[in-house]
């Protein structure tokens, strides 16, 4: 056996072919979304994601079935039946930590809250609205910014968010 002979193996055969879908990523679903979404492996017809923000995460999970069919037409080597998603933050991007809403959110989401709807409900939306508003805070505190199409508050560089430059 030649000294390198074992690498031609690693090269070729069913594993190689499985990971298609992660060697073709960028050609199948585009620059933008490359760019948010980076293909980790795929085992048993799962494709591991790792995503930076909950946000492409649940955008990544409507789009979860016209992904597949992509995968399956342009990699159907790799037998993608579904995808996993792994939240990972960027390296060197600032993490935002977890923040309790104070006075002032909970007054906030008390206003914007619409008053007639059920209790149980209304508590919940004003739970969420002052938690996001208190994150949002932290995020605008830590040199974030709005972002120029859609408003959020969000970490990172350029006039959009990650979703809205997912969308361009």
């Amino acid at each position: 056996m030649k000294e390198h002979d074992w690498l031609g193996g690693l090269l070729s055969g069913p594993a190689w072919e499985e990971q298609q879908a992660v060697l073709r990523w960028k050609e199948i679903v585009g620059e933008n979304l490359a760019r948010l979404a980076k293909p980790l492996y795929v085992e048993g017809g799962v494709l591991h994601l790792a995503v930076e923000s909950p946000v492409v995460a649940n955008e990544l999970r409507l789009w979860k079935e016209e992904l597949v069919r992509k995968l399956e037409q342009l990699a159907p080597q790799s037998n993608v039946r579904d995808l996993r998603l792994h939240l990972v933050p960027a390296a060197g991007e600032p993490k935002v930590p977890a923040v309790e809403p104070g006075a002032a959110e909970w007054n906030r989401a008390e206003e914007i809250i619409p008053a007639d709807l059920p209790p149980s409900l209304r508590a919940g939306l004003v739970r969420a609205a002052a938690y996001a508003l208190a994150q949002e805070a932290v995020v605008l505190s830590q040199g974030g910014r709005r972002c120029a199409r859609c408003g959020a508050a969000f970490l990172g560089t350029g006039p959009l968010c990650p979703l809205c430059r997912l969308r361009i």
